[in-house]
């Protein structure tokens, strides 16, 4: 239920200057690092990811979640003017956003992305502000047995999400589960496989794991290429949007409508992501146009529809972490980590017992849309320009902030080992364009899943049917049966479709 006083102590908490500049930084931060192909979010927060455990709840929570948002701000802006998707995602913007461009339209191609993304994320928002409760609503029900169906249904949906190389996704998930394993044994305080090293009897800490996979590895496969974009030019008519075409592009809202809550509901599943939600959002602003024939030509609605989809996927996402404390995502499972290292932890309580908080969490994101939207309006053309940054400066300074960063939460050079061997590991799979989420939601979903097990099998004296016996847990059981089956399937007939 709505309670207007603590949404104001909220505002009051989310207005605060500190957590103001945090949320501006990490806009700030979020649309460069989207702007430049090949890294995106994910980098920009497992970069500042240390730096934030000195600020409290609050601050730390706005300035990851602006890079967050701020990085799918970004990345249509290189999409629409070379065809250089900055996040993946973007890959969708540019079937219609880089042939306007090429007709001398690239100020409505920038108009449709930019209010695109700023009107799916505000109405995500809207969406997290009144679905979260309900969600919460249902969770306290949860018992361990619910919470190990959910678990095993992220860790399936992840998984089923990269099927197209499932033999790849399969071995990331068992590396990531393993890795949850090693330490003390919560129940037993026996050692495992700790190697004989009595640093790794705290087992392998998220932090160091993310840092390294993300950040020292982009660091490292950016050290082996040359200049971003060598030889390509910028095309803008002015240093600034052009205000008159918002109002062209804001004539399309019921494309924005949809594609917004649809993004929504795509970033609440576990594992399927930006590229997903902009994806459907494109084909359904097609399907119901009046003119489906020409999109891929230069029509604004494509641009609208797939950059106002992966906006909404961050807010959609913060859905099923604050009700359930399961992420949906490698960047969730970050966010995870800033919770609980200041003692908060996820779950269907936590709207009752951080009602503040709460309230802080969905103003700070209504403030970075708004934040991201001004700056983009204001500094387009230096914004454009940063993808001309060499890759030498960047992989250089990625990796000097990474190390430093990691360094800095716990004085350990044994975190700066994990997180070179996990950069190592990270080039590798980066290089060979392997699912690296799987890893992570491996390592972030193991403990929850070890944990649930235990307890519903000690509850249950050992009975395995005890997860099909309670009404909820058997029917996320089911759904997780038909994620794996129907996609199967489908697959199956495609391809006997191709055969004959």
């Amino acid at each position: 239920m709505f309670d207007l006083s603590i949404f104001l102590q909220g505002a009051q908490q989310a207005l605060d200057l500190t957590n103001v500049l945090m949320l501006a930084i990490g806009s700030l931060v979020g649309i460069i690092v989207g702007i430049l192909p090949g890294m995106g979010p994910m980098v920009g927060m497992v970069v500042l990811l240390p730096f934030s455990y000195a600020l409290d709840a609050g601050s730390a929570l706005a300035l990851l979640l602006g890079v967050f948002c701020g990085g799918y701000f970004g990345g249509g802006i290189p999409s629409v003017l070379m065809r250089t998707p900055g996040v993946p995602s973007s890959l969708i913007t540019s079937f219609d956003g880089f042939p306007l461009t090429q007709k001398g339209q690239s100020q409505l191609a920038l108009s449709a992305v930019i209010v695109g993304s700023f009107g799916g994320g505000i109405i995500s928002v809207i969406c997290l502000i009144f679905l979260a409760p309900l969600l919460a609503g249902v969770a306290q029900n949860f018992a361990p047995e619910e919470y190990f169906s959910a678990a095993l249904f992220g860790i399936v949906l992840v998984v089923m999400a990269n099927r197209q190389k499932i033999f790849e996704a399969l071995i990331l998930l068992s590396i990531g589960l393993w890795a949850a394993s090693v330490g003390l044994d919560s129940t037993t305080l026996s050692a495992r496989y700790n190697f004989g090293l009595t640093d790794m009897q705290n087992g392998l800490q998220i932090t160091p794991v993310c840092i390294g996979l993300f950040g020292v590895g982009q660091a490292f496969l950016l050290a082996e290429k040359s200049i971003l974009n060598t030889g390509t030019s910028i095309q803008l008519s002015r240093s600034t949007l052009d205000l008159s075409k918002i109002w062209e592009v804001l004539r399309r809202w019921k494309t924005l409508l949809v594609s917004g809550i649809i993004g929504t509901f795509v970033g609440l599943l576990p594992g399927t992501g930006s590229m997903l939600a902009s994806f459907l959002s494109y084909e359904t602003a097609r399907k119901i146009s009046k003119t489906p024939e020409k999109f891929g030509t230069g029509m604004p609605e494509g641009c609208i529809a797939s950059e106002a989809g992966n906006n909404a996927v961050p807010a959609g996402a913060m859905i099923p972490l604050l009700t359930l404390g399961i992420p949906g995502d490698a960047i969730s499972a970050v966010l995870l980590g800033v919770f609980t290292i200041n003692g908060i932890y996820p779950g269907p309580l936590l709207l009752v017992k951080e009602p503040v908080l709460i309230n802080e969490l969905y103003v700070s994101l209504l403030l970075i849309n708004i934040f991201c939207l001004i700056m983009l309006i204001l500094w387009l053309r230096p914004f454009a320009m940063i993808v001309k940054i060499p890759n030498g400066i960047l992989s250089a300074v990625i990796l000097m902030m990474s190390l430093v960063g990691i360094y800095s939460v716990n004085t350990s050079f044994f975190d700066i080992g994990v997180a070179l061997v996990f950069g190592v590991l990270g080039y590798v799979l980066l290089r060979f364009d392997w699912p690296v989420v799987n890893l992570v939601m491996g390592v972030v979903l193991g403990s929850i899943f070890e944990q649930r097990l235990r307890e519903s099998l000690s509850n249950s004296a050992g009975d395995p049917l005890i997860f099909f016996q309670r009404p909820i847990s058997c029917c996320i059981l089911i759904v997780t049966i038909l994620m794996v089956v129907v996609p199967l399937w489908l697959d199956y007939r495609k391809a006997r479709k191709q055969n004959t």
